[in-house]
């Protein structure tokens, strides 16, 4: 939760921070769950070793659409496009914009600048409130980490219609590192980047820097935000992070690159103040981790693009970029393609109550005109069968600022929640109480008091327009 929670965003229980106290409950991650190909695959021979989502995927205009680079053993990195109806069957479009082995039908939309140079990552960012140049692309552009070369680094460039690209904005963050993120909306009014400042290397090994400007040109407030700690392995480097806001917090995909063996993973991480510092579970589990089993084609290398989930189908899609094969891996051992991974809304971590009953108590919040409604599962097993014994269930008993309960909100006024809300709008659902309407309280301070057995509870928000 939110140390300074609105209630009208979903409050997740990736921490205690808004938590005053809970008794008999337990904090359990959840990943994604891989949908077992790759969406995009390698189909032409500009992007012949695979497609990397060093990139974003949004969907914007009624399609889903991919910016991603193309990576292939005899020529350049570049960077490419394509678009889906329903995010799992893409086609790459022959633009007629770039030119490759003589050609122009291909989806390129654009190429290194030089004969010796490659575009190696970019981040396309939403930007709807500039109507002539509404999608704006940060793009790694150069040949080598010269610092005597001035040529090299992050580039700007603009777009109508996420096809057709202007270049002309130029370099903006020189001498920034090949994997770097920039936010794919805009946050508090700014663009951020994330990533890999000249020199960051010596003192903590690859780690991970934040910068930010106002108009994608001039840009301030460099500080270090993520570097590798005493819990972490001693062969192990922060590779980048992929941040996004997510409801009532920021959500970031910190890539954990292993030296030894040379192979990487994604831990879920996350902000209370916007991205400026981080918060990991106490065991740091991987968010996404690369496959089991003999050579699958994600089995060594696994990452976010700079997007956050798209919302499909009441669930949070991710794409990610999956590898066989890691630094200096021979062709064609370096495959790969990008992926999918599918989780419940909210479904980042939840708190869980077993046989024995358990409750959890909220720190006090003003409540808005609006009725209460909870993301929960009261099953014993997340995956067993929907319709599999739902024994488990959920009350809500609601108490002032002095943690008094309030006449007609108690526990045993509550109607208890014995179903899966998963499939429910915003994967939640009403909170009812007998005779009261939670809405008589808008306006005082209220803390809320969850009482379970054999259930999850992944979050709570605030909606209008419910009696609930």
């Amino acid at each position: 939760m939110n140390p300074n929670p609105d209630p009208t965003r979903a409050q997740l229980f990736l921490d205690d921070t808004g938590i005053e106290d809970a008794r008999f409950v337990s904090r359990q991650w959840h990943p994604p769950i891989k949908f077992p190909d790759p969406v995009l695959k390698a189909e032409h021979p500009w992007e012949r070793w695979c497609p990397v989502a060093y990139g974003t995927v949004l969907h914007w205009r009624g399609k889903f659409r991919a910016w991603y680079c193309g990576w292939t053993r005899d020529e350049r990195p570049r960077a490419c496009y394509a678009e889906s109806v329903d995010g799992i069957t893409w086609e790459k479009p022959p633009l007629e914009i770039c030119e490759f082995a003589g050609s122009r039908r291909n989806n390129i939309i654009l190429n290194p600048a030089g004969e010796r140079r490659i575009i190696d990552d970019l981040a396309v960012i939403d930007d709807p409130e500039d109507e002539s140049w509404p999608l704006k692309m940060l793009y790694w552009e150069g040949e080598k980490h010269d610092p005597k070369d001035k040529s090299w680094g992050i580039w700007l460039a603009r777009s109508k219609d996420g096809i057709h690209w202007d270049r002309s904005p130029g370099l903006v963050l020189p001498h920034w590192g090949d994997r770097f993120n920039g936010v794919s909306v805009k946050v508090d009014g700014r663009y951020v980047v994330y990533g890999r400042k000249l020199g960051s290397w010596v003192d903590h090994g690859r780690c991970v820097w934040r910068t930010e400007s106002r108009d994608l040109r001039r840009w301030s407030g460099d500080r270090l935000v993520l570097h590798r700690d005493a819990e972490d392995p001693l062969n192990m480097e922060y590779y980048s992070a992929s941040v996004f806001p997510y409801e009532s917090v920021t959500l970031g995909g910190l890539e954990r690159m292993y030296l030894s063996p040379d192979w990487l993973d994604t831990e879920l991480i996350w902000s209370h103040d916007g991205g400026r510092s981080w918060k990991r579970a106490g065991h740091r589990p991987a968010f996404l981790s690369p496959s089991n089993g003999p050579r699958h084609w994600d089995d060594t290398w696994v990452n976010l693009p700079t997007n956050p989930p798209i919302r499909h189908r009441g669930r949070l899609w991710f794409y990610y970029s999956g590898r066989s094969g890691a630094h200096g891996a021979c062709y064609p051992l370096n495959h790969g393609g990008i992926g999918l991974a599918i989780l419940r809304i909210d479904g980042f971590a939840s708190l869980r109550a077993g046989e024995r009953e358990g409750w959890v108590l909220t720190r006090p919040m003003n409540w808005p005109d609006a009725g209460l409604h909870v993301n929960v599962d009261p099953r014993r097993n997340t995956r067993s069968h929907p319709g599999y014994h739902h024994t488990g269930e959920l009350r809500v008993e609601v108490r002032d600022s002095s943690n008094r309960p309030i006449p007609g909100f108690t526990w045993n006024d509550c109607h208890a929640m014995t179903r899966n809300t998963e499939d429910h709008p915003d994967g939640c659902a009403a909170v009812t109480w007998k005779t009261k309407s939670l809405r008589r309280l808008a306006g005082r301070r209220i803390r809320l008091a969850f009482r379970m057995r054999d259930a999850h509870l992944y979050s709570f928000r605030a909606r209008e327009r419910t009696d609930g």
